[in-house]
């Protein structure tokens, strides 16, 4: 579940956050914000954030990706990946990755993020766009469905976490 505690921002907005696409010198703010949500240990699959660095800043270069940042007061708050299908048999698709830090959660901020990342997909020829959930993410799912995507499998029980088993859900919105 996501937890959020009004009490951080209480009457902050989607609004009061700018959205863009990510540059190399956003690399340690992409990290530390991947890294505050890994944290958690709820949300993502990992726990520690695997690049360095220089890897992030040649990983934000890659120009079959887009890197969506959403930053206020100039600190990272939410990261959205999107990586495009690497052979010619699945170029059409891209996978994608989303975090937002505690504290901002529940402002729209995962919408607007979203749809900046549905733009750059029909920019880019991207006609399916897959994610993966935790079950046990039933925010984030209703926020997907809202946004088009619908649940094309799952994997029972793949995740253990907090003694319990979690299915990884399969979502697909197509363009």
């Amino acid at each position: 579940m996501l937890h959020w505690h009004a009490k951080e921002h209480p009457n902050e907005t989607a609004e009061d956050y700018l959205v863009r696409l990510a540059e190399p010198k956003d690399a340690r703010g992409v990290i530390m914000c991947m890294q505050s949500v890994m944290d958690e240990r709820i949300y993502l699959v990992g726990e520690y954030y695997m690049l360095t660095e220089k890897g992030e800043q040649e990983r934000l270069k890659n120009p079959d990706d887009a890197t969506f940042v959403c930053e206020k007061d100039d600190q990272i708050i939410g990261v959205l990946t999107l990586q495009r299908g690497f052979h010619r048999k699945n170029r059409h698709t891209a996978n994608l990755g989303i975090a937002i830090k505690k504290g901002h959660r529940h402002k729209g901020i995962g919408t607007k993020l979203m749809q900046k990342s549905f733009e750059w997909c029909k920019q880019n020829g991207i006609k399916k766009l897959n994610l993966e959930v935790f079950s046990s993410n039933t925010n984030a799912i209703e926020l997907y469905k809202k946004l088009g995507f619908e649940e094309e499998g799952r994997r029972k029980d793949q995740f253990f976490m907090e003694g319990t088993y979690v299915d990884d859900v399969f979502m697909t919105k197509y363009f």
